[in-house]
């Protein structure tokens, strides 16, 4: 009984991270709102502005500056999840607290890892994979279209809100007379 909750909350709380990464990208890192303000002029005005089309990747002898989280998001993010997962865990008597930290910690390292090798690219064994390519060519749309393509890592929520856009399905949108 133990396992199998751990395990079903690890997985529940992986794909709950896709829509808490979608929800924060989307409405405190796209517009500058208390307490976060900081993060929308990292993200948008120096990030987005930074790695545009042709400057996606660091070029060569540049600092990886502006390409991951500050260093306190990711603790914060994780330490804040656990005291609600202990907490839950608390009240219900579900034994959750390990897997539900696992299922976060593992999406949130995917999403700086994913991140970190889309702008600062390595040639390291996963970006030869084509799901890498995919969320590579998933996240230029994004710096192109801000509001589009929020997910870096899996992109679970922008396909239940609409926000998921391909580089094909966008060409035919555009060529669509309104």
């Amino acid at each position: 009984m133990v396992i199998f909750c751990e395990v079903i909350a690890a997985i529940v709380l992986f794909i709950y991270s896709s829509f808490f990464e979608w929800f924060v990208h989307r409405y405190f890192m796209h517009t500058p709102r208390f307490p976060l303000k900081d993060a929308f002029r990292g993200h948008t005005l120096i990030h987005h502005q930074q790695y545009r089309d042709q400057s996606f990747s660091v070029q060569p002898g540049e600092p990886m500056t502006n390409v991951m989280l500050r260093w306190y998001a990711f603790p914060a993010m994780i330490l804040g999840h656990m005291s609600i997962f202990a907490l839950f865990q608390w009240a219900t008597g579900l034994p959750i607290f390990w897997g539900a930290s696992l299922g976060c910690t593992l999406y949130f390292t995917g999403y700086e890892y994913t991140h970190y090798l889309m702008h600062v690219p390595k040639g390291h064994f996963v970006e030869r994979f084509g799901w890498y390519q995919f969320l590579l060519n998933h996240h230029r749309l994004h710096h192109k279209y801000m509001l589009r393509n929020l997910n870096v890592f899996v992109p679970i929520a922008d396909i239940c809100f609409g926000t998921l856009i391909t580089a094909e399905g966008w060409r035919s949108r555009a060529k669509t007379p309104s």
